[in-house]
């Protein structure tokens, strides 16, 4: 038989003599007796320390004896089921309000809410008084329990609600987690499992005191042996860990631009002549720059003119005027002239051999090093390399013989090294990090008597920005600068001692090169999506 089970539909409020209240409310399934009535204002002052406002309206219902305040009144399963739906909650939220409540009531109200059986021991018992606004139920039962000193076991739809100490004495489960795409534990370069790395780490401390948990590596599988309860805790954690990383593609063209003049400075004496029976001479190229003062290289460089003057006592002067010099060793009198619209170049015949004074700035030119590409995943760091590596001598002063002696070596790497780590954000930006640098070896260095040490330069960069899925980071401003000696001379002749030089052409260039960086960066959530980007580029 149920005891106080009256109850009042208010439009707003729910009120079980004495134990539950539940906000809010529009239905009820059970109907009103008929001898059930409102009081009206008056009647709904409260007369006695017994009665209990439902709400601020102040409205009281009877109360038959004063065993309702002594025995908690049990609730019916359609009062549970009404109480259990407020129209303000989310789908698997509740809103509940309870004073005074037992605790078997308010774990009957989220058995119906939740879909979930609950079942509660005899020795869960107490009186609760709480408030929870729109929270998932399974929030909601863990906030009641925890607070009153109770917990619960977890077998499938089944729930069971008892005490803690009851819940440590019971024999522990195992379960084999197979994590798909996290890594169950990382391992170092020797193989050795990395302390708190992985799921494992992360699981590490959802434990009881009581529980266990390995991970094999080689089926990528984490064993956890615990209480029920703490099992079902390890499970969400992984649930929520335990997903596809989505993958970055990495397109990078790393480029060198080589800046600054070469000045080439001598005599050049080694030019070729035309084939014996030819009739055209040799050609050599000209800038075709007419407002340049080296004008006299170009093709329509004039032929030297002789204009004679007679000064005032009489005497008879005559200047030559040309656009190449003359009167000077390797002079040219009577250079060929050609018309600047049949040809680009200027012309020396055979018998017309000179010296040719050059004073060039070069162009710049520009190559790319390399133009790699990498797949890699969310938050992983991608490394190419290009170039070589070289082992470097460690050196260590021998006490005994006062000299240096190898002890051993150390790598080095030489060329280009690019270290990429995307990380993706909820908007699908991509936050890169980038760290780009080239290594050249320049030489060995004496450090004393049969000891040599490798010489090398570095130019490196690291920064880190943030960008939309696509779009392109340049880096720039790498600058080096480079002296190169070169010699050029005639066969035997500029080998001749002192006189060889007159047979020779040294050149001294001064290059500046730019070494430029272009990471051009995409996602792709799968194979296909890598597939169709790459296609297009074929």
């Amino acid at each position: 038989m149920q005891k106080n089970s009256r109850h009042l539909l208010l439009g707003v409020s729910l009120y079980f003599v004495g134990q539950l209240l539940i906000l809010p409310s529009a239905v009820t399934r059970g109907a009103l007796a008929a001898e059930d009535k409102v009081p009206d204002k008056k009647a709904a002052t409260p007369s006695s320390a017994h009665d209990r406002p439902a709400t601020q309206e102040a409205v009281k219902p009877v109360l038959t004896s004063l065993e309702a305040e002594k025995a908690p009144a049990e609730i019916s399963s359609d009062q549970a089921q009404t109480a259990s739906s407020p129209a303000a909650s989310l789908p698997g939220n509740v809103t509940i309000d309870f004073k005074d409540a037992d605790i078997q009531n308010v774990l009957r109200i989220l058995s119906y809410k939740s879909g979930v059986n609950i079942v509660a021991g005899k020795d869960v018992t107490g009186i609760v008084t709480i408030r929870l606004v729109d929270v998932p139920w399974e929030k909601a039962l863990d906030v009641v329990l925890k607070t009153y000193g109770y917990a619960y076991d977890r077998d499938g739809s089944i729930i069971r609600v008892t005490t803690i100490e009851n819940l440590k004495k019971e024999e522990l489960s195992t379960e084999v987690f197979q994590l798909n795409y996290a890594q169950a534990v990382l391992l170092d370069a020797n193989g050795k499992e990395i302390a708190d790395s992985g799921v494992k780490g992360a699981l590490s401390k959802s434990l009881s005191s009581r529980g266990t948990m390995r991970a094999d590596s080689r089926t990528n599988t984490l064993i956890v042996t615990d209480m029920p309860t703490s099992i079902q805790q390890a499970k969400k954690v992984i649930e929520r860990l335990d997903k596809i990383t989505p993958q970055v593609v990495i397109e990078a063209k790393i480029i060198e631009t080589t800046l600054g003049n070469s000045e080439q400075l001598g005599i050049k004496w080694n030019v070729q002549a035309n084939v014996a029976g030819s009739a055209r001479p040799t050609t050599l190229p000209f800038p075709a720059r007419q407002t340049s003062e080296w004008s006299r290289f170009m093709p329509e460089g004039r032929a030297p003119t002789t204009t004679t003057t007679v000064d005032s006592l009489g005497v008879a002067h005559a200047d030559t005027t040309s656009d190449f010099p003359v009167n000077a060793p390797g002079s040219v009198p009577n250079f060929p002239v050609v018309d600047k619209a049949e040809f680009k170049f200027g012309t020396l015949d055979f018998t017309q051999f000179q010296a040719l004074l050059q004073m060039i700035n070069n162009r710049t030119d520009t190559k790319i090093l390399s133009e790699p590409h990498i797949t890699t995943l969310n938050n992983q760091l991608a490394r190419v390399q290009v170039g070589e590596t070289i082992g470097i001598p460690l050196f260590e002063r021998n006490a005994t013989t006062g000299r240096m002696e190898i002890t051993g070596y150390t790598n080095k790497d030489l060329g280009i090294t690019l270290k990429v780590t995307p990380q993706i954000n909820d908007q699908s930006e991509i936050v890169v990090k980038i760290e780009p640098e080239i290594t050249t070896l320049i030489g060995f260095e004496n450090l004393a008597a049969d000891v040599q040490a490798p010489h090398y330069s570095t130019r490196n960069a690291s920064t880190q920005v943030r960008i939309r899925n696509g779009q392109t980071i340049a880096i720039g401003g790498l600058i080096r600068e480079n002296v190169v000696d070169s010699k050029n001379q005639v066969p035997i002749l500029g080998d001749i001692p002192f006189f060889g030089k007159i047979f020779s052409h040294k050149d001294k260039t001064i290059q500046k090169t730019d070494l430029l960086f272009f990471v051009t960066v995409n996602i792709v959530s799968d194979k296909t999506d890598w597939e169709k980007g790459h296609a297009s580029k074929l």
